[in-house]
């Protein structure tokens, strides 16, 4: 699955067709038409779904979701030959891998990391997050998040705290995207269907893999306004079920 999900998997996500691609973007407030060149902007305000899996920049809805359904590579967020129009959809900027370390580093001032329990707390009102997404250095099989040298722990913030999601892909042939959900596990192929985002601002949408030049990353920002037990998923179909999933406790 790291480095290959499967046709079957893809062939699967097909069969959900236009009506699958339509219910996510309302669930996400967010509109299917086709994709612009360039930038799609944080937290996916505006963006297409087009966009986000590498549709064309012609054509009405049908279109945008027939090139959306009609390439199980960019369904999984893969990036290899002919995804040139993924690519221009999910550029953003590229972090040299000691911008990343000292950004981790600063991402864990004040807050409490526990190993044993695999929690780290946050304690102030400001906070900062910074997800990995699928680290190929970990070299486990599966997807996985690692943030603050845990894997796929359990996040707690104050309820009110205000959050800022910088999002790094540390993986090196795969898309993925950030989002705190209010869905549940367990998490089938299309998560990101299951729920909507539990907070304004607290989804990101898929970014590049890793590079030789660096790490693209994307961020955005939120207020986790109501306590409870959320989930933080990659939205990439596919890569919640695959293992990118941990708790999101504001408390």
């Amino acid at each position: 699955m790291k480095r290959w999900s499967g046709l079957a998997v893809g062939l699967g996500l097909m069969a959900a067709g236009t009506v699958g691609g339509v219910a996510w973007a309302a669930a996400h407030g967010t509109s299917v038409r086709p994709a612009t060149s360039g930038a799609v902007s944080p937290g996916g305000s505006g963006a297409s779904m087009s966009a986000m899996m590498g549709g064309g920049s012609t054509g009405g809805m049908a279109a945008a979701m027939n090139q959306y359904m009609g390439n199980t590579h960019a369904v999984m967020g893969y990036v290899g030959s002919g995804g040139s129009g993924m690519m221009a959809a999910a550029s953003g900027s590229v972090w040299t891998p000691g911008h990343v370390a000292a950004l981790v580093q600063q991402s864990e001032r004040g807050v409490t990391i526990d190993r044993a329990t695999n929690t780290i707390t946050y304690h102030n009102t400001q906070d900062l997050l910074v997800p990995l997404a699928a680290p190929a250095a970990l070299h486990l099989p599966g997807m996985q998040w690692e943030i603050d040298g845990l894997i796929n722990p359990t996040v707690v913030v104050p309820q009110g705290a205000h959050v800022t999601v910088d999002l790094v892909n540390a993986d090196q042939g795969y898309m993925h995207g950030f989002e705190v959900t209010k869905a549940t596990p367990p998490f089938q192929e299309m998560a990101m269907m299951q729920g909507t985002a539990a907070f304004s601002g607290s989804f990101v949408m898929p970014i590049l893999p890793e590079t030789s030049q660096g790490q693209y990353h994307r961020s955005t920002q939120f207020t986790a306004a109501t306590a409870g037990t959320y989930h933080y998923i990659c939205p990439v179909p596919g890569h919640a079920a695959h293992g990118m999933v941990g708790q999101f406790v504001v408390s």
